[in-house]
């Protein structure tokens, strides 16, 4: 599953070694309220965050076009706190 970024926080690169680590707020990625019996389950933003690595011609695009760059990279997220 693919989770939408709402908002990119950070951006830590390594130009050495082309690796990174990007913070964002992710929606509907931290559940809220669990499923009962008469209502679904309800999922919440949360802060996340998710290692990278780019080839060698690879380069981190421009702050407007951070959150469709990374949602392409399919990441996988860890929750690191509330947004």
């Amino acid at each position: 599953m693919s989770n939408s970024i709402l908002h990119v926080v950070s951006v830590d690169f390594d130009k050495e070694t082309n690796t990174g680590t990007v913070k964002a707020v992710i929606d509907d990625f931290i559940l809220r309220y669990p499923a009962t019996y008469e209502q679904p389950a309800e999922y919440g933003a949360g802060l996340a965050e998710a290692s990278f690595m780019l080839g060698e011609d690879e380069a981190i695009p421009e702050e407007s076009e951070l959150e469709a760059f990374f949602e392409d990279l399919y990441l996988d997220w860890r929750y690191v706190g509330d947004d």
